[in-house]
């Protein structure tokens, strides 16, 4: 028997940036060949796409384009792909010698001089910017574990780009937001229905446990605050079955992936209480009060890492 086309096992690998086994996937089921076009097209024969700003602007997000290339197609070292890129921003921005940051401040100026809000910087260990035309600011009164607060959350919208993991999927998965460390919440807001368990769950309370944890201990790593997030994630999941998601996110070998690390970790944590080969399967009310047991761990432990 044929087996059935996966589409959550193609985003898995997409999601760790690992996109030539997504296409050799791909290519093994003729019902996925335009999308498998696609990717010819875009990374075998270098068709970039074409956005809707001036030519200044479409040469920076070019040159992104093409270190997204470099480093998922071609499968250059960070260090590389990364070079490529400060390389090209240099020509473009006359930024001669410039670090990469510099640059991407220098790109965020131009974007910001034509109506455009930029976040450069990195996501799970790549660059790729966020760019985006509309923000609408509103207020939540949001329950974590640790006590309740009101958060102000800003709705983003009109993106350009969404940086690496929306170019690598066409937009079918990215980023839903973030949290810099300042108490405000960033929501990408196409990805939600706002009165969603998903809007309420794995974005509100999922950055609001960033903006927590960040304020209490200023200093606590990537990889520690994605697994306190997606613990809480599963603590308030009640119509979705997140831990087989997690498992399929699973990724120890890249270090510098702090989602992977975290739902590395999670796995593990998992696999101390419960059967390892039936996890995807545990009921909801047992994985929430297991990964309620495990946040309260992981509080011990962060008191005592971070003091």
């Amino acid at each position: 028997m044929k087996t059935a086309f996966d589409q959550n096992l193609c985003l898995a690998w997409l999601k760790k940036g690992r996109l030539r086994p997504a296409m050799e996937y791909l290519a093994r089921f003729p019902e996925q060949a335009e999308l498998y076009r696609q990717y010819i097209s875009l990374y075998q024969q270098k068709q970039y796409l074409s956005y809707d700003v001036d030519s200044r602007l479409q040469d920076i997000l070019l040159a992104y384009q093409k270190y997204y290339r470099d480093a998922f197609y071609l499968e250059q070292s960070p260090e590389e792909a990364a070079e490529g890129l400060r390389a090209r921003l240099a020509g473009l921005l006359e930024g001669g010698a410039a670090s990469l940051d510099e640059l991407e401040e220098l790109a965020a100026e131009a974007f910001r001089a034509g109506g455009f809000h930029f976040l450069g910087g990195r996501t799970g260990g790549c660059y790729g910017p966020y760019i985006w035309r509309t923000e609408e600011l509103r207020r939540y009164e949001v329950e974590l574990p640790e006590g309740v607060q009101e958060y102000a959350v800003k709705l983003l919208g009109g993106f350009v780009m969404e940086s690496w993991l929306s170019y690598l999927t066409f937009g079918l998965s990215g980023t839903g937001g973030w949290s810099n460390g300042d108490g405000l919440i960033h929501c990408v807001k196409r990805h939600y229905d706002l009165k969603s368990e998903s809007f309420r769950v794995s974005l509100l309370k999922h950055e609001a446990q960033h903006a927590s944890d960040q304020s209490r201990y200023p200093g606590m790593s990537s990889a520690d605050l994605e697994y306190r997030a997606k613990l809480v994630e599963l603590i308030y999941s009640e119509e979705r079955q997140l831990l087989g998601r997690f498992l399929q996110e699973a990724d120890a070998a890249n270090p510098s992936s702090a989602h992977g690390l975290a739902a590395e970790r999670i796995v593990r944590g998992f696999a101390r209480q419960q059967d390892g080969d039936g996890l995807a399967a545990l009921p909801i009310e047992t994985v929430r009060a297991a990964a309620l047991e495990l946040f309260r761990e992981s509080s011990r432990e962060m008191a005592e890492k971070y003091r």
